[in-house]
């Protein structure tokens, strides 16, 4: 006789980056388990590779977790793991003045609240040159993994290697050049040989790209100094 076995309850949320609902299911105890051996393993590849997993088996809807922007990553996770673990989060933060061991403050963060913020100048349209510009899209998982795992000479070059994985397409007024048509080399060529002014806009995307954060105020208990603290990234809450 086969062991009754409980039915999981479906919950909703929202792709943060394109508003679209999805319904996902908390994770189980044997996905639990592959995320604390990943977390153990301390290799970012491992992790990566084991939460797209988990995120992919407990999303009932019809997803490409490949291709999700990191912050709607790190989003769905939290969400996840809200409805999975529990959805409060205690936090320990330090004083910046003080080092003795009472002045650190527990804070309970809400996963259910958890936010992910978009800068109001933010663009993914980019205007170069005369009537030349590109469209950008957002760095996924698998785009920081590769460069990771195949590594780059310089920080530099890292930097390089992200946009140029990052540009959408290029355009002008006469025609659209999809990135995934193009070389390596014509898009780094492209990108050398932009100025100073046209690739601080570049990286002006990156800088006001959306992120999952959350704002932190609390008052240190030995010397009273208000503190004022900005949690980014899944990191910063698990």
């Amino acid at each position: 006789m086969a062991l009754p076995v409980q039915n999981t309850p479906i919950y909703t949320t929202e792709i943060p980056s394109t508003q679209e609902s999805i319904k996902f299911r908390p994770f189980l105890i044997k996905e639990q388990k592959s995320l604390l051996l990943a977390q153990q393993s301390e290799d970012i590849n491992v992790m990566a590779d084991t939460l797209k997993d988990v995120i992919r088996l407990c999303v009932q809807s019809k997803i490409d977790v490949d291709k999700l922007a990191i912050f709607d990553l790190e989003y769905i996770f939290s969400q996840i793991r809200a409805k999975s673990v529990g959805e409060n989060v205690d936090l320990l933060f330090s004083c910046d003045d003080c080092t003795d061991e009472k002045s650190r403050v527990k804070i309970s963060i809400d996963l259910t609240k958890l936010k992910v913020e978009t800068d109001p100048t933010h663009q993914t349209k980019i205007g170069l040159f005369n009537d030349v510009g590109i469209v950008m899209k957002y760095p996924s998982i698998n785009v920081l993994n590769a460069l990771e795992k195949y590594g780059v000479d310089s920080e530099i070059d890292l930097v390089f290697d992200i946009v140029c994985q990052c540009i959408d397409y290029i355009y002008d007024n006469k025609e659209v050049y999809h990135a995934h048509e193009q070389s390596k080399e014509e898009l780094t060529t492209f990108v050398n040989n932009l100025t100073t002014e046209q690739f601080g806009k570049i990286e002006s995307f990156f800088e006001t790209m959306p992120k999952l954060r959350q704002r932190v105020n609390y008052t240190c208990p030995m010397c009273s100094k208000e503190h004022n603290k900005v949690l980014e990234g899944l990191n910063s809450f698990f």
